[in-house]
């Protein structure tokens, strides 16, 4: 391994040179400001490069290998040289030293945009210039800053006046839908002692509803099939004396902004509808993006991720709370009816993004 010390006036002169003569499969160990007794400040950045995968030396010699442990770890962060070289310029915006560098690069490595995560803590050191923090303090600062950011809608406690009184559920096909829907319904029959109706909007007359009619024959609720507007105004007719009506809609590929349109035939203008638009937790941040930009013509209320267990990345979910100011009302946890639905508080969803230190007392 071949480790070298760059200085430079700024951050991003400090890369270019590692980049330039070590490679870009360079990794930085560290990074910090140096006042030389002659001169002005420079920032010091100490990087690292596998010999075997780097820029080889001037002797041509054969590199012997590092431990395992130490290339695991270099492994681990191997892309955020890059991210750095090719960054927005937050990083260098930000002139940051440790322990702020460290939480910046942890953020990022959890999925949390760039873009917010120069934000929030663009914020803390704008309020806190002249305080001298350590890694825990400024942690929590960020936490409540986020926390102030996130919302969440609670439709179901405001009953009997809540202004809803059909709840869609829409979303790219795969995403559990109809699995959400039947935690829901058996939720708030068992727990809110409410009246639940189940209608599925069939628009493509496949007849893909042999699920939700198994879940609302066990749950003993009420269930029909629509394919139009006149069918969905009748079949709400039927359920006006319920408490709660949940609307299953057949999931398509988010792109095709017909199934958009053909949804917006369905539901027209009326209104007494709560949209609730159920995404994956383990989807793309850049497909969460475009599918809660696709399906704005329908005016989501509020948002519902799922397979939160089956990822360890949760950033996404938190950059689209950040990115589209649209309320969470739940998390899907699991496939058991009805135990693996949570509602989150603001907490809960910091938890996903700290598992450890869960937000450091935020």
């Amino acid at each position: 391994m071949q480790v070298r010390t760059f200085r430079a006036p700024t951050i991003s002169q400090a890369l270019e040179l590692v980049k330039k003569e070590l490679g870009p499969d360079a990794i930085i160990l560290s990074n910090k400001k140096v006042t030389p007794a002659v001169g002005k400040p420079q920032v010091e950045v100490m990087a690292a490069v596998d010999k075997e995968t780097g820029k080889p030396d001037g002797n041509g010699g054969g590199a012997r290998p590092a431990g395992q442990e130490i290339h695991n770890e270099l492994k681990e962060i191997k892309g955020f040289l890059s991210m750095l070289i090719s960054s927005k310029g937050y990083w260098t915006q930000l002139q940051m030293e440790e322990p702020l560098a460290e939480i910046y690069h942890g953020l990022l490595v959890r999925g949390l945009d760039e873009k917010y995560t120069y934000m929030l803590l663009k914020d803390i050191v704008g309020q806190l210039e002249d305080a001298r923090l350590g890694k825990r303090e400024l942690l929590t600062a960020f936490c409540r800053r986020l926390l102030d950011r996130i919302d969440i809608a609670r439709p179901f406690e405001q009953f009997p006046t809540a202004a809803a009184h059909c709840f869609t559920f829409v979303g790219p096909t795969g995403v559990g839908k109809t699995t959400t829907l039947a935690k829901l319904a058996a939720l708030l029959k068992v727990r809110y002692k409410l009246t639940v109706g189940v209608i599925s909007i069939d628009t493509y007359r496949i007849g893909a509803v042999d699920q939700l009619k198994t879940y609302t024959d066990i749950l003993e609720l009420p269930f029909q099939v629509v394919q139009n507007h006149d069918d969905l105004q009748r079949a709400r007719q039927h359920f006006g004396d319920y408490d709660v009506v949940l609307i299953d809609t057949i999931g398509k590929n988010y792109l095709d902004r017909q199934h958009i349109e053909d949804l917006l035939a369905v539901f027209e203008a009326d209104g007494g509808y709560h949209h609730f638009l159920v995404l994956s937790a383990t989807a793309k941040d850049e497909d969460l993006a475009q599918t809660i930009k696709n399906f704005s013509a329908l005016k989501t209320d509020s948002l519902i991720f799922t397979k939160v267990d089956e990822t360890l990345n949760h950033g996404s979910m938190l950059n689209q709370l950040l990115r589209f100011r649209r309320p969470l009302s739940y998390l899907g946890t699991g496939q058991r009816v009805p135990e693996d639905l949570l509602a989150p508080s603001r907490k809960q969803m910091l938890s996903l993004l700290f598992p450890v230190n869960n937000a450091q007392g935020a």
